[in-house]
């Protein structure tokens, strides 16, 4: 009977534990969400160029003239003009740090491929903004890493 209380108090801390990760998530899906999904629908509407300008630009300390975001937003022009048409997005996962840091991934289906879209957002104290934008095509690698069967 001493386990049984043990137990049942063991899970409501546990479940307590989830619903405060949770708020913190809720807190940012309400400032985070509207900017990915702003950012989806330019690309729905095949305006690449600006749902990648529009998302950093959005914080003043990521240099769009920096050899690095030009980079990226190059590779970013290449998957849209190469991959087909924009068919849409699923959330994979979301995930945060305390009321600091919370990260995004999708998946974002396109006719001939598919990628994972990572939006990572930063609240200083003050104020959450996107702190990095990365896209990869290896989602399809992990994955099938996952279902291999390993002998121990």
């Amino acid at each position: 009977m001493k386990y049984c209380k043990v137990l049942v108090l063991i899970c409501f801390l546990c479940g307590c534990k989830n619903t405060d990760n949770s708020n913190k998530i809720n807190k940012f899906d309400s400032l985070c969400i509207p900017i990915i999904e702003t950012f989806f629908h330019k690309v729905e509407s095949k305006k690449y160029d600006p749902a990648i300008d529009e998302l950093l630009s959005a914080n003043e300390n990521i240099d769009l003239k920096d050899s690095a975001t030009i980079a990226l937003k190059s590779r970013f022009s290449v998957i849209n003009q190469v991959s087909g048409l924009y068919r849409g997005n699923s959330l994979i996962r979301k995930r945060s740090i305390n009321e600091d840091i919370a990260i995004y991934s999708y998946l974002a289906k396109y006719d001939k491929k598919f990628y994972r879209f990572i939006f990572e957002f930063y609240n200083n104290g003050v104020q959450t903004k996107i702190y990095k934008f990365l896209f990869d095509d290896s989602a399809e690698y992990e994955l099938e890493e996952s279902l291999k069967l390993y002998m121990q």
